[in-house]
């Protein structure tokens, strides 16, 4: 694993809930339907998900975190 620094920005956070192999449906469904439906249009800055206890990498199951910035 690497440590990067991301620049502050205003991001929507979504939670995908459930096996890792739903992961793209999950993305798929923010980009095309939540974000657009909200009115939100993405900046150009980085996007990235995020893990952490609520996510098990053995059985792949749980919930992540999907962080899109976005135009303030």
């Amino acid at each position: 694993m690497e440590h990067i620094d991301i620049p502050a920005h205003r991001y929507a956070v979504f939670t995908h809930s459930g096996h890792i192999s739903d992961f793209a449906k999950t993305v798929y469904t923010i980009w095309n339907k939540a974000l657009p439906d909200a009115g939100l249009n993405s900046a150009q800055a980085p996007d990235f998900e995020r893990y952490d206890h609520r996510f098990d990498g053995r059985t792949g199951r749980g919930e992540v975190e999907i962080w899109i910035p976005i135009v303030s």
